[in-house]
């Protein structure tokens, strides 16, 4: 039942999505929180604001929020731009993850970053679970459908409408490519959880389901995702290189099975209302590559032909690239370049090449601490957490070559405190149990 009810905590946080008098989930979470602490822990845990990794973060995102606001100020552009907006949703999503930590890793130190990862997990599961649901059950989807803005919900009715309805059925307050880009950040960590020793994750039939719904999740919302998945399954090869002819024939009948037992429920569970929309509809756009490849002979997506061509990344003059023009998205026109949604060309805009230093250092930050400790240790285990978190930090860099501002994917990053503090915890608990063994 506390798993459950974490899962809950950290669903509210991350997906964040708009109710009425609460504003967002996150206050709706704070609230359960302090219930929690004030009730049957006797104590708000404050102190874990001060622990230096998370401590790092949001001073440095509030250093971030002030180089944002010099910018405008140098070049005169004071409006209320998307990177202001963004930078105040993520501090707070922050602070209020930063506030569940202590329940989240509550009497689980020891494995603490196992335990928020499987947290992670399960939360990713569960918004698959409902966007799919949403998908398939037309009643279910105009509920979800209704809960998203209006404006949001005018881009996909239109009758010049590019974007697909379904995607809106996820239970989130962000949609296109922060959601996606989160549920590949979940399978990097199902795939490390795959590599422990103990194969805990591995130990019922729970494993299978949850990555069936992380990837009809990703299949529903964008395939950005599947770049973490294939991420986390590199990082899966790399852990089981010498093992995995072993560990397929230990694990090889549940994997088939597994895969028999989603083509008799896809052909016997569903009508043939919800299998043609999915072969008309949602196969195409999830797995447009292989259509693609299957028909042309290449690789390729309408989303990342656009992204990597020379309509998104074109030539920036000296000026952008030493000190930007301090504008976003919706006025880059007024300095000469067309509008843009890759991630690193509207970095250089708003602040030069500088500025998209200083915000790679700021996504290093996440990651710093936890490279430390696990480059320290001198196990398998140790090894492998390293690789992960580097995988992270690569893939959260990767992210930025479609779309967001450098620094400011705020679920992934909310996550990603969530893990880094994690794995910090786990450390000083064993650190502490080390110690209190050799006295």
């Amino acid at each position: 039942m506390r798993f459950f009810f974490k899962v809950i905590v950290v669903f509210l946080i991350v997906f964040n999505w708009r109710v009425p008098y609460t504003y967002n989930t996150v206050f709706i979470s704070v609230g359960i929180l302090t219930f929690y602490y004030v009730f049957y822990r006797k104590t708000i845990p404050l102190s874990f604001f001060f622990q230096r990794y998370i401590a790092t973060i949001l001073i440095a995102t509030v250093g971030v929020s002030f180089v944002v606001y010099g910018v405008t100020v140098l070049f005169n552009t004071l409006i209320m731009n998307g990177i202001q907006l963004r930078l105040g949703v993520m501090f707070m999503m922050l602070i209020a993850m930063a506030y569940a930590v202590p329940f989240l890793v509550e009497d689980k130190e020891s494995s603490a970053f196992e335990e928020v990862s499987l947290v992670i997990c399960y939360t990713f599961a569960l918004q698959g679970l409902i966007h799919f649901t949403g998908y398939l059950v037309p009643p279910v989807g105009d509920i979800l459908f209704k809960m998203q803005p209006e404006a949001l919900q005018q881009r996909v009715m239109g009758a010049n409408a590019t974007l697909e309805k379904f995607r809106l059925y996820a239970l989130s307050g962000s949609i296109f490519f922060e959601l996606p880009a989160a549920y590949g950040l979940a399978c990097i960590l199902y795939f490390r959880l795959l590599l422990k020793d103990k194969n805990f994750f591995l130990a019922s039939w729970h494993s299978y389901v949850i990555i069936i719904l992380l990837i009809a999740g990703i299949s529903l919302t964008g395939r950005t995702g599947f770049v973490g998945f294939f991420a986390g399954f590199f990082l899966w090869v790399i852990g089981s290189f010498n093992k995995i002819s072993a560990f397929l024939g230990r694990y090889i009948w549940q994997i088939i099975a597994s895969g028999v037992a989603l083509v008799l429920s896809f052909n016997f569970l569903l009508n043939s209302r919800q299998q043609q929309m999915l072969r008309n509809d949602v196969f195409p756009f999830a797995f447009e590559a292989f259509y693609n490849w299957q028909e042309t002979g290449k690789l390729r997506t309408r989303s990342t032909d656009t992204n990597l061509s020379e309509v998104f990344y074109y030539p920036l003059r000296d000026e952008t690239l030493l000190h930007g023009h301090g504008v976003d998205m919706g006025e880059v026109a007024s300095v000469g370049y067309r509008t843009t949604d890759a991630g690193y060309m509207k970095t250089l805009l708003f602040g030069g090449v500088p500025f998209l230093l200083f915000m790679i250092y700021y996504i290093s930050l996440y990651v710093n601490r936890p490279l430390s400790i696990s480059n320290r240790g001198g196990t398998k285990e140790d090894r492998l957490d390293f690789y992960c978190f580097l995988i992270l930090f690569f893939y959260v860099l990767a992210l930025h070559i479609k779309e967001g501002h450098v620094g400011l994917i705020h679920i992934v990053q909310t996550l990603l405190l969530l893990t880094g503090s994690a794995y910090v915890v786990r450390y000083y608990s064993d650190e502490e149990e080390t110690n209190e063994q050799d006295g």
